[in-house]
């Protein structure tokens, strides 16, 4: 196992800024889960890491040593790639014990390695196929396989889930999170999947444009989004963001929600009277997540509760809950609730707006206030 330090990284691919100062860590045996669209700089980030990469500013620190200028091999690190990067002539056996051999480490010592970790995989029954004859979960499960048996400080991932139909995806992310939990070895693992992110991760690195965005545990991010980027990338579906402005309503505020028909809507912002006694007539985005608006009867116990009439657009039923797509101060809102829940599109309903769940932020900024 081993710490790792990320300060005030940067890099530049000519005049382009790929990495804006990136500052994160991970402590040893932490799951640290790099997150962000296509091209927001996770991976490049992850290849500065593994040393695939050079660094144009800042270190990296991996013990409390300074690996800037070690080469990859030295590291001590191990990579699985989204490809699986499998050599097609070999077979599975062969494939995971080939960088041994290439250190030339003893063949008994290089089978008893390969018996072990084809048993903690489950693939004992695959040593002797080659890559060709395997499927997509066996082939990533060999991938990792050939970076276990090294036994690294670290465990790099480059999106290793994403070429996997939807069925395999959740069976393998399951497969990764128990490896962690029985090896307890850091991982850093990249995706934009933000399921992933929240299930798998001890710690979560939300990155967007080569920003880091927000970094911290996974239900910080997803109950205290930093900004609305993470407040609509993290969450599926994502926060509903309501435009909104500041009212006062005696000793406390409301936030005040201009309706369809030219009548306001006022939710109670319990508890945050003096926070937001500066910003009484200004505007804001009132952040609630799709369960924070549900029927009546699925409401918490003990919680900020107010109901609210709102007309139904569309129902998406998905089994476990049912989504409901409804307008809500002049945008279309997404609430969750129970599967058997009688709304109907086209028609009005009640629901229950958790406000203790609510998060303001500033439409200007974007920041969370």
């Amino acid at each position: 196992m081993a710490s790792l330090e990320v300060e005030n990284v940067v890099k530049r691919f000519g005049p382009v800024e790929a990495l804006k100062g990136i500052n994160l860590s991970a402590d040893d045996g932490e799951f640290l889960v790099l997150v962000g669209p296509s091209g927001c700089g996770k991976s490049t980030l992850l290849n500065m890491i593994a040393g695939l990469d050079s660094i144009t500013e800042g270190r990296i620190i991996i013990d409390g040593q300074v690996v800037n200028d070690v080469h990859p091999k030295d590291r001590d690190m191990a990579m699985v790639f989204q490809s699986y990067a499998l050599y097609p002539n070999m077979t599975v056996e062969r494939n995971i014990s080939f960088g041994m051999e290439m250190r030339k480490v003893p063949k008994p010592e290089r089978d008893k390695a390969v018996m072990e970790v084809a048993k903690l995989l489950q693939i004992e029954g695959l040593l002797k196929r080659r890559p060709g004859q395997l499927s997509g979960g066996q082939r990533q499960r060999v991938a990792m396989g050939r970076a276990l048996v090294r036994n690294p400080k670290i465990f790099l991932f480059d999106e290793p889930l994403s070429n996997l139909d939807a069925k395999l995806r959740v069976e393998m992310r399951t497969e990764i999170k128990k490896l962690h939990q029985r090896l307890g070895t850091t991982i850093v693992y990249v995706t934009h999947d933000q399921i992933e992110a929240m299930t798998l991760a001890t710690r979560i690195a939300v990155m967007q444009n080569g920003e880091l965005h927000q970094f911290g545990a996974p239900q910080e991010i997803y109950d205290r989004p930093a900004n609305t980027f993470v407040a609509g990338f993290m969450g599926s579906p994502p926060m509903n963001l309501i435009p909104a402005r500041i009212g006062k309503n005696g000793a406390g505020v409301n936030a005040e929600i201009a309706t369809a028909d030219e009548r306001t809507l006022r939710l109670q912002l319990n508890g945050q009277a003096a926070s937001l006694e500066n910003r009484v007539n200004s505007e804001v985005l009132v952040g609630l997540r799709p369960e924070a608006i549900t029927d009546p009867e699925s409401r918490d116990a003990g919680a900020i509760i107010q109901e609210v009439e709102c007309l139904v657009e569309v129902t998406e039923p998905t089994g476990p809950d049912m989504l409901a797509v409804l307008r809500l101060g002049g945008i279309e809102a997404v609430s969750r609730m129970r599967s058997s829940s009688r709304v109907r599109p086209g028609e009005r309903a009640k629901f229950a707006v958790n406000m203790s769940k609510a998060v303001l932020f500033d439409p200007e900024t974007e920041q969370r206030i």
